[in-house]
């Protein structure tokens, strides 16, 4: 998916896209402009986006909605305010060896982990959490170049 309207596209490559807490995100983001546009930066930006969802009755039916907040969010510039064109940028992110306790997404073992299953299931909310990697284009008034894939951390 190619964002920006025609303005040209940029890439992320990852060396892995299967990660554990304390690995390193290794990747390249590749900038190809039709002709060069003035940008504040390129960043490169490592996020956690929990996404919970709640259902419940109404009227005959059932509502569901869904709520999106950032559990982690890191953003590493690549490269400053200048007119960009194209170029390969490489980056490395450590993922902290912490990152699933402080984003809340650790299974919990055991009864307490069966009650708070349960509970969800009654009270038809779940939450999970989308780990992604984005490269930005930073555009001064005008609609950022951007490209988001999608990590797996376990």
């Amino acid at each position: 998916m190619v964002f920006g309207f025609g303005k040209g596209k940029i890439e992320v490559q990852l060396e892995n896209y299967n990660l554990s807490p304390g690995d390193m995100i290794k990747g390249t983001v590749l900038l190809q402009l039709k002709k060069p546009v003035h940008a504040r930066a390129l960043k490169v930006l490592f996020i956690g986006e929990a996404v919970t969802r709640r259902t419940t009755p109404h009227g005959g039916g059932v509502s569901t909605s869904y709520q999106k907040t950032y559990v982690h969010k890191f953003e590493m510039p690549l490269d400053g305010e200048k007119d960009y064109s194209e170029g390969t940028y490489n980056f490395e992110i450590a993922i902290p060896k912490d990152i699933l306790q402080r984003a809340g997404s650790m299974p919990m073992e055991g009864t307490i982990g069966d009650l708070v299953k349960a509970a969800q299931i009654l009270t038809g909310t779940s939450k999970r959490i989308n780990w992604y990697v984005e490269a930005k284009l930073d555009i001064p008034k005008g609609l950022d170049i951007k490209k988001r894939v999608q990590v797996n951390i376990v």
